[in-house]
């Protein structure tokens, strides 16, 4: 049986245990009392433990971690791999001072570590009273949580995530269990310690008297190479406090670049032998890995020192991501109604945005090969109006093979075939690639910016000058507020540089800043507000934007630093500069990989200035 599963089975059988000796005391103190009935006996014995109540956390031995925070650079205890060894190296805390930062709160995977106290109630079914959900307030960042009862399914994979996600729970006696989903990108510690937004959570919570344990386990298959398995304590409070509330002012504080992702190149951070040298711990325990996480390894500490800690080895890493995420399968086709009048279609090839209303229909891209009768029938699903518009995010194949049959499907208000537009550079390279001229823009903008009222609001198109192409549009829904990418944007690969028809990264990351510009999370903490639907993948916000932003930001930057030391494509790549995103982003096979994305920016950054990177 592998050690992290004893681990976890020693912990489960702790917690049944203390909930079963709970229910016998319980029994033994009615059983003393007179006047309750055998069957309310049996009831009261049956039923869970309740955790409602307002709790504060109970800090000792752990209290370093909980409440000042882990110090930068300890990896220690952590079953880390060198994908989030080399993101934690690079962490500088000066980018949380950027504007889409300032108010990002912790996700799940942290914040019941830190400094915290929570309320907790239950919402019952009125006529039944049976359990829907479990509630919760968290102090910090106001995080609001649900964890619910009544055995609802978990959403698909294109639905948003947030920083709780979305749980389930279920009672095995007086230990509630919780399963969590839909985790955005976080931290586990937050110096800089990364939690991927594939990471899901366990949690039991067991109540005894005031005292409630709480044991976490975290498995994230792009950094952990095993479950991370935690616990902390916390304490109910007799009294109420109202020290609830935290006031985030979503506003830059510190006057420079207002895009400029701080961060240390490979190599350069100063600071990550300081533990070892302050308490005279071996750098090999400091940098974590599960081996170090057991007590089989204590007898190899014996005689070690605190050597100079080294970059992360440019090793493979875990959880390699196959080239085609598969959100549905079979050309099937998924709808989502994102808000307001915009809808989702999620396909194999990539996403379609529509919007609906009175006007009729407008549609942002229209698949790939096909999917085309079952995209129809999808939009049919949503509207049985006149398709009016068509809009190309890009010249691709995969936004664009189903152009004539759109068109003729829908039809302009003097009864043509439905307009598709696109900028005019799409136009000239789709009529140059010989695409039959049913099916090419002829409804074309050459400015940075168009605009047009339909379904009763703004419609605002937007052409970077390069992106991932020079012929790229993305699509904001004003008044909806949701905005439609094209492949600018995705949440399953590193995007794709055509520098054949025009494409840069740098062009890449001035489109998502321009794109950060637009949108405006809710007043909940990075969270909701404008929605975004990318090229591939799921709904997303703000918050997930940034942390694509950032990346693509940090690789261009590690690159350029090495072409600057005149290092050969064969010695970058040698480096692993993307190797802390590979699992999550990187492939190496289908139409683009982890080599291919590296090529292309290598180019890139060999005939441009490099000072510029990712201001």
């Amino acid at each position: 049986m592998p050690r992290n599963t004893r681990i976890t089975l020693l912990v489960l059988l702790a917690a049944v245990s203390l909930a079963g000796g709970r229910a016998g005391v319980r029994a033994q103190q009615a059983a003393a009392a007179p006047g309750p009935s055998a069957r309310q006996l049996a009831e009261a014995s049956a039923a869970p433990m309740s955790l409602v109540g307002d709790w504060n956390g109970r800090y000792h031995e752990d209290q370093p971690d909980r409440v000042p925070g882990q110090e930068p650079n300890d990896y220690s205890g952590l079953p880390l791999n060198d994908a989030a060894r080399f993101y934690a190296d690079s962490f500088d805390v000066e980018r949380t001072t950027l504007l889409e930062h300032i108010c990002a709160p912790y996700a799940l995977p942290y914040i019941f570590h830190g400094p915290l106290q929570f309320r907790v109630w239950e919402t019952h079914d009125p006529d039944t009273q049976e359990l829907i959900a479990i509630n919760m307030f968290l102090g910090t960042y106001q995080q609001r949580r649900t964890i619910w009862m009544d055995g609802r399914p978990h959403p698909p994979d294109y639905a948003p995530h947030t920083w709780m996600g979305f749980s389930t729970g279920v009672y095995n006696g007086d230990v509630l269990t919780v399963t969590t989903t839909h985790l955005k990108a976080g931290y586990f510690r937050r110096s800089g310690v990364p939690s991927s937004d594939r990471t899901t959570m366990v949690e039991h919570f067991v109540r005894y008297g005031t005292t409630l344990s709480h044991v976490t386990i975290s498995t994230d298959p792009v950094y952990l190479t095993e479950p991370w398995i935690r616990s902390q304590e916390f304490v109910l409070m007799e009294r109420g406090n109202q020290n609830w509330l935290y006031n985030c002012e979503y506003a830059m504080e510190i006057p420079g670049p207002r895009n400029r992702v701080r961060h240390f190149l490979p190599g350069q951070n100063p600071y990550l032998n300081e533990i070892g040298e302050r308490y005279g711990i071996p750098q090999e325990g400091v940098r974590g890995g599960a081996e170090t996480t057991y007590p089989e390894y204590l007898p190899r500490m014996q005689g070690k020192t605190t050597a100079p800690a080294k970059p992360a080895a440019p090793a493979a890493t875990a959880a390699r991501r196959p080239a085609a995420a598969a959100s549905t399968a079979n050309n099937d086709v998924q709808t989502l109604q994102v808000q307001g009048n915009v809808y989702m279609l999620v396909t194999p090839t990539g996403n379609v945005a529509v919007q609906a209303g009175e006007d009729g229909v407008l549609v942002v891209d229209t698949g790939g090969v096909g999917i085309t009768d079952k995209l129809l029938a999808a939009v049919r699903q949503i509207s049985k109006k006149d398709i009016r518009w068509i809009v190309n995010t890009s010249m691709s194949k995969e936004h664009t093979s189903g152009n004539e049959a759109f068109s003729k499907a829908g039809r302009t208000v003097n009864g043509n075939p439905a307009n598709i537009i696109a900028h005019e550079n799409a136009a000239l390279r789709m009529a140059k690639a010989g695409v039959p001229s049913a099916a090419q823009p002829f409804s074309t903008y050459f400015e940075d910016t168009r605009d047009f009222p339909f379904n009763g609001e703004p419609v605002i198109l937007y052409h970077n000058a390069t992106s991932n192409t020079d012929t790229d549009t993305m699509v904001m829904f004003r008044r909806s507020d949701v905005i439609a990418t094209g492949d600018l944007f995705n949440t399953v690969l590193y995007p794709v540089i055509d520098t054949a028809n025009g494409g840069t990264l740098k062009g890449i990351i001035d489109g998502v800043n321009h794109v950060l510009e637009l949108a405006v999370p809710s007043k909940d903490f990075e969270e909701g507000g404008t929605f975004i639907i990318p090229g591939r993948g799921r709904v997303c916000d703000e918050a997930d934007l940034v942390e694509y932003r950032d990346m693509l930001a940090i690789i261009y930057d590690r690159i350029a630093d090495l072409v600057k030391q005149k290092k050969t494509l064969a010695q970058v790549k040698a480096a692993r500069p993307t190797m802390d995103y590979d699992g999550r982003w990187g492939s190496d096979t289908g139409p683009w990989t982890t080599d291919m994305f590296i090529d292309a920016i290598f180019r890139e950054v060999s005939r441009a200035p490099v000072a510029t990177a990712a201001k």
